[in-house]
């Protein structure tokens, strides 16, 4: 029998970052704000409403890059939103990883 309490759970933690982010969702970038993050997904607060299954593209910048992820919405709590990240390559991990290095406010991963 499948339990949706445990398997619809992240499979790692994610590091708690602050940083702006943009959505793309009905033909329109929108501003978010990034608040936590790992290689697997990202947590957001917005003031669009989302359902479950969603599908939007998330927009991570830093000073000299930026790049475009594709995305599920895995949950929905309010103004905040979990999304699963989809079809990413090594280029976007690596990415994600200098994101959560440069913001994270707990440790830092090599």
């Amino acid at each position: 029998m499948l339990n949706r309490r445990t398997d619809n759970r992240r499979k790692s933690a994610r590091f708690t970052i602050d940083v702006d982010g943009f959505y793309y969702y009905a033909n329109k970038w929108q501003k978010c704000r990034i608040y936590d993050l790992n290689l697997e997904g990202a947590g957001l607060r917005l003031s669009q409403f989302f359902v479950k299954d969603d599908i939007i593209k998330i927009k991570f910048e830093n000073e000299f890059e930026e790049f475009v992820i594709d995305s599920i919405v895995a949950n929905v709590n309010g103004p905040r939103i979990g999304i699963q990240f989809v079809n990413l390559d090594e280029f976007d991990k690596e990415f994600i990883q200098k994101i959560i290095n440069s913001n994270s406010k707990k440790f830092k991963l090599n």
